[in-house]
């Protein structure tokens, strides 16, 4: 993970998001270059070098007759040669990134764990390599390494899923912060839940994936005025948030290859058990699906404003005309819409209202109400 602790760095970051906001042509454009620099054409003479060999040593085992071995040979070793010049700067180039990558976002706890399951799952498979040695050649020399390989990818990947337990047992403690919050683009652009971090969870750390920020300079460098706007106002939000938290502001590393926005915060969520801060009505239902806390900004504003009850009555300003016919509507002083049927005649009037019904929705509650006459109590 990447700390935003100065303004210099969140500068950086910010550019950095606003670089890899390419096209896909972009993208293509640049892996080209990186295969045809010198590194590039490394790999490539050692992927042609190393398909030749593998061609040539395997081909007699394809020839239908003794007699067409070296043709079978010759021409095995020249199809993968070939493949290897075209895609082995391409594939090297991709898996480094996404280990770099995958290395940055690790913590300690994740390192130790992971370093257990690798070495408990070498000696169990230098275990399986030893008889599976004695099987004829090449399947003798090529399955006792993939198998031992294996294992300790399969022991460290399992021993990190439950690196929380294994720390407990070992009287270690883990790194992760009590409380993360994973912040959606749309959350950012609604801006609420800048408040909110300020007076109810000043010690949360944030974290704000890469492709969250590429999302959101593409917005704030879009063609359309609106949507330009809410990109500006989501990266004023991060500023503001970086300022007054200071190293509790985190930017995730972009994930290799590529994904969406809500793929990254999903999967940000799952690897440090964070909660997906989000005013995606969608988003927080597939995220809910896969067990994570969601936290909805319209719904902790709703559950934060004053209880209104059928039977309620209470003097309401109207203040324009409804969408059906006769209704006028107002607001409360938490911003709830009022909507008073038979009302339109008395807008820009302060009238006595009984609450009918209350209509919940996910954007917030609606409240229907109508006039209550003068002479009642």
């Amino acid at each position: 993970m990447v700390v935003v602790g100065s303004s210099r760095e969140t500068t950086e970051a910010e550019t950095a998001g606003g670089a890899g906001a390419r096209t896909p042509a972009d993208r293509r454009r640049a892996r080209a270059e990186r295969a045809r620099g010198p590194l590039g054409r490394l790999f490539r003479y050692a992927g042609l070098s190393i398909g030749a060999l593998l061609g040539w040593s395997f081909g007699g085992f394809f020839a239908a007759r003794p007699e067409l071995v070296a043709v079978t040979q010759f021409f095995l070793a020249s199809v993968l040669a070939a493949l290897g010049f075209l895609v082995t700067p391409y594939l090297l180039f991709d898996l480094s990134d996404a280990i770099w990558a995958r290395l940055r976002a690790l913590t300690v706890d994740a390192l130790i764990a992971g370093g257990i399951g690798a070495f408990a799952g070498g000696v169990f498979g230098l275990l399986l390599a030893w008889p599976l040695a004695l099987l004829p050649r090449p399947a003798g020399q090529l399955i006792p390494p993939t198998v031992a390989l294996l294992a300790m990818l399969v022991g460290a990947a399992l021993v990190s899923s439950r690196r929380r337990e294994l720390m407990e047992v070992m009287g270690l403690r883990s790194q992760r912060p009590g409380l993360a919050l994973v912040l959606d683009t749309s959350a950012l652009i609604d801006g609420r839940i800048g408040e909110f971090v300020r007076l109810a969870v000043p010690d949360a750390q944030l974290l704000v994936p890469e492709e969250v920020l590429r999302e959101l300079h593409r917005l704030a460098e879009h063609s359309d005025p609106p949507r330009r706007a809410r990109g500006r106002r989501g990266l004023e939000l991060l500023r503001r948030l970086r300022e007054e938290v200071g190293s509790q502001f985190v930017v995730v590393p972009a994930r290799v290859p590529e994904t969406e926005a809500d793929d990254a915060v999903v999967a940000c969520c799952r690897e440090c058990a964070g909660r997906l801060v989000t005013c995606d009505q969608r988003l927080a239902d597939v995220a809910r699906v896969q067990g994570l806390v969601v936290w909805n900004p319209h719904q902790l504003a709703e559950a934060l404003r004053s209880p209104v009850y059928v039977g309620d009555r209470f003097v309401l300003h109207l203040s324009g005309p409804g969408r059906e016919p006769g209704q006028a509507i107002g607001y409360l002083d938490d911003g709830t819409l009022v909507v008073v049927e038979e009302a339109r005649s008395r807008i820009g009037q302060d009238v006595p209202v009984e609450v009918t019904r209350i209509l919940r929705t996910p954007a917030g509650r609606l409240v229907f109400a109508q006039l209550v006459a003068q002479s009642e109590p």
